[in-house]
């Protein structure tokens, strides 16, 4: 028993350290798990007894190296347990007693071998004693590798009996191919990374062409002139003709295409289970910071936000339901990649929709482009035993594979390409394209990326690479660096960061909206709105930047005018803004819907208002704003895009942001009140092709020597504009999107007669 429990215990152990993951394997580490802990004390036992029955004597060599095996043994049997703990009851296995078990187990497997061949070669004279020996020994050999046999057969009985869950990959059959059989999710350009498919399909079809054209063929097939949007028939059927391939061939390749059409519908979706749950991230006991920070972000919610969701049936109606594909890469990825946008499914979602970019979703994705429009390829992972399962003894099994056998798991969720800004230029850069917008097409909207990538935060080094010690990243800012128990806190591959830094990037993809968190009262909705508003005010603080970033608020201001001034002039302010912190344009996002604007107001010192401009009236509309930050979208008709209708966009009418790092100002005229006319400057005083704004107040009789006017400019910002909640929920629903107020700054302006300035 011993015997057998020692040879399992080594051969499953580097199993599991050099055999690839797979069913059989998990099932290898339950039973070596198992074993180990259950058959410990006949084997302690065993032991003990051979100790006693071999101790005495002078100390010889069979003695010492059976000496150190136990050691070894007992350095193992400790290590395991310890890690056997880990499995069941911590959040992840510690290194150090993984690398101790895994070093003592291979050295115990060493001496074992060693103590015993010293006793099986040494010379036997009795003849009677040798054949005894003999026997015992086959007895031996028989029973260890019978031993062994039986418990490797428990692993393939366990994983006979195992029900492995069955995912539907394949489409309806009512699924609309309007875009091609080729382009199951167009028009996004989100696809289902399948790589070896694509492999065998590629090398079939190079087979199926002459050995004379097909160098010429190849060369036309993998041509990257080709636009992203362009799907892989369309790529072979111009090879075809690029290459002049003959008809016969051509025949040949059409049944190919035909059979790989057959193929994407039976197999090219995926299952809406395989990429939702991830309630389970936070539930294991190992993700649990992480996942409460997702909970209330603009990821989770981005499918699940009530504007999406009737913007998405506007446009279904409109246009028709394939056509919400288009928005379903970025915000409702589950629900594309299942099928579910289609004109057969009146709700267009699916299980998991709630989840919008889920867990799984964005740690499955292996490649991104930045073309932009959900261009990303998606490869769901291979999943543990009973991951899938929602019972206890299902969840227990799953949580120990996943801690004592991680590999699988860290190399399926985390790769470079995450630290990178292109895997977020996937989403966070989009453009109209025909498919959508037949007439037009190609009309830009939202671009975080390239704003980033041409500002004064992206930073190369001579060779062209980045910078990283002077890059402000995406991920520095909207994912700081926080204070972790989670087990992925630390990161050795980062280059500012160790593996015991004690932190993991915040998943609460911090940005501006506080408005649909609460409106939808998501867990930890309330820290969270505080946190954006604190963003939007630039009070938050990333220290791990704090040497290539910059202090102060995220758009800063400042009011330019006249220290003195007499009653009656003319008087000429500016109101200075800088996009101070902003990695890309202040603001960002659809500037159909968001707003930021600047409330000039100028007062006496008796309080009385002397200009007010960028108020709000009782409906939440801006009245009379100098600096309007937004976009006026048009459609063909000319008139204006306000139910966020972007298939109608053909271009804009009106679009001002702030572009990183750069200054925008604002000029205001008013009158100073003057105690003789009580009046403004009439009309007909103003310049040729100056601007002058027309206002009027009433003018003290008898202003106090040495008044003050008081100047205040305020920031503010807003994600959705009234016209555009009015025309989505009605003017009657009382929808209003919070107002955050995000820089304030002031001045005054002393009042001095002609004859007081002439007096100083």
């Amino acid at each position: 028993m011993t015997g057998a429990w020692l040879l399992f215990e080594s051969v499953s152990g580097l199993l599991i350290l050099l055999a690839p993951f797979s069913e059989f394997n998990q099932f290898n580490v339950l039973v070596h798990t198992i074993a180990g802990v259950v058959l410990l004390l006949p084997v302690a036992w065993y032991l003990v007894k051979h100790w006693l029955d071999r101790r005495g004597g002078n100390l010889s060599h069979y003695q010492l190296l059976g000496y150190v095996a136990v050691a070894l043994l007992a350095v193992c049997v400790v290590s395991g347990l310890v890690l056997t703990w880990q499995g069941v009851a911590a959040t992840r296995i510690s290194y150090v007693w993984d690398v101790v078990h895994l070093a003592s187990g291979i050295a115990l497997a060493v001496f074992v071998v060693a103590h015993l061949l010293t006793v099986i070669v040494r010379r036997v004279n009795r003849e009677e004693s040798l054949i005894a020996l003999r026997r015992a020994r086959r007895v031996f050999y028989a029973g260890t590798v019978a031993g062994c046999g039986v418990l490797f057969a428990l692993c393939g009985a366990w994983m006979a009996l195992y029900e492995e869950p069955s995912f539907n990959n394949s489409f309806s059959d009512d699924y609309n191919w309007r875009y091609g059989e080729d382009r199951p999710f167009a028009p996004s350009l989100a696809q289902v990374d399948r790589g070896e498919w694509h492999h065998d399909f590629e090398k079939t079809l190079s087979g199926a062409v002459p050995a004379e054209s097909r160098a010429a063929f190849m060369t036309a097939f993998h041509d990257e002139s080709n636009d992203a949007a362009t799907g892989l028939f369309a790529r072979v059927h111009s090879a075809v003709e690029k290459a002049k391939i003959d008809d016969g061939t051509r025949k040949a390749i059409e049944v190919l295409l035909k059979q790989a059409a057959t193929d994407i519908k039976s197999r090219g979706a995926i299952d809406a289970r395989q990429l939702a749950g991830s309630q389970s991230c936070g539930t294991a006991g190992c993700h649990e910071q992480v996942y409460k920070e997702w909970l209330p972000s603009a990821h989770r919610y981005s499918s699940l936000d009530d504007m999406f969701q009737r913007v998405q049936t506007l446009m279904a109606t409109e246009t028709s339901p394939e056509h919400t594909r288009y928005c379903a890469g970025c915000h409702d990825p589950i629900s594309l990649f299942s099928g579910a946008k289609t004109e057969g499914n009146i709700t267009l979602s699916s299980l998991g929709a709630d989840e919008g970019s889920s867990c799984i979703v964005c740690h499955s994705i292996t490649r991104t482009d930045v073309h932009g429009n959900a261009a990303y390829e998606i490869r769901p992972p291979q999943r543990y035993v009973y991951e899938t399962d929602e019972s206890p003894f299902a969840k227990l099994v799953s949580d120990f594979l996943i801690r004592t056998y991680p590999k699988q798991h860290i190399e399926s969720y985390s790769r470079p390409l995450y630290k990178t800004a292109e895997f977020c230029a996937a989403c966070h850069k989009q453009y109209i394209d025909k498919q959508v917008n037949t007439d037009i097409g190609m009309v830009q909207g939202q671009n975080q990326y390239d704003s980033w990538k041409n500002s004064r935060w992206y930073r190369e080094t001579s060779d062209g690479k980045i910078d990283h010690h002077k890059t402000v990243n995406c991920r520095e800012c909207h994912l700081p660096l926080t204070d972790s128990t989670d087990p992925a806190r630390g990161d050795v591959t980062d280059y500012n960061r160790t593996a015991g830094d004690g932190k993991h990037r915040h998943h609460g993809m911090i940005a501006s909206n506080q408005y649909m968190p609460a409106f939808h009262k998501l867990e930890g909705a309330d820290v969270h709105s505080k946190r954006v508003e604190q963003w939007l005010r630039g009070e938050v603080d990333i220290p791990e930047i704090a040497d290539k970033w910059v202090d102060g608020p995220v758009v800063k201001m400042r009011i330019v005018g006249p220290e003195t001034i007499a009653p009656g002039d003319e008087v000429s302010l500016q109101v200075v803004m800088v996009n101070n912190k902003t990695g890309h344009d202040f603001p960002t996002g659809p500037l159909d819907m968001i707003e930021s604007w600047v409330e000039l107001k100028v007062t006496d010192s008796t309080g009385g208002v002397l200009y007010h401009g960028g108020a709000l009236d009782g409906d939440g509309h801006i009245v009379e704003a100098k600096a309007l930050f937004k976009a006026d979208g048009f459609d063909r008709a000319g008139k204006l895009i306000d139910r966020h209708n972007l298939w109608d966009l053909v271009g804009a009418s009106y679009k001002r942001a702030l572009y990183p790092g750069m200054t925008d100002a604002v000029q205001v005229k008013f009158q100073c009140p003057s105690m003789a006319r009580k009046r403004v400057r009439p009309a007909d005083k103003e310049q040729p092709g100056q601007r002058t704004d027309s206002f009027s107040f009433d003018v003290p009789s008898n202003p106090p020597d040495g008044d003050v006017l008081h100047v205040t400019a305020v920031l503010w910002y807003r994600k959705a504009n009234p016209e555009f909640l009015e025309r989505v929920y009605g003017k009657d629903s009382g929808m209003k999107s919070p107002v955050t107020e995000m820089t304030r700054v002031s001045t005054t302006i002393a009042v001095k007669s002609n004859e007081q300035t002439k007096a100083e």
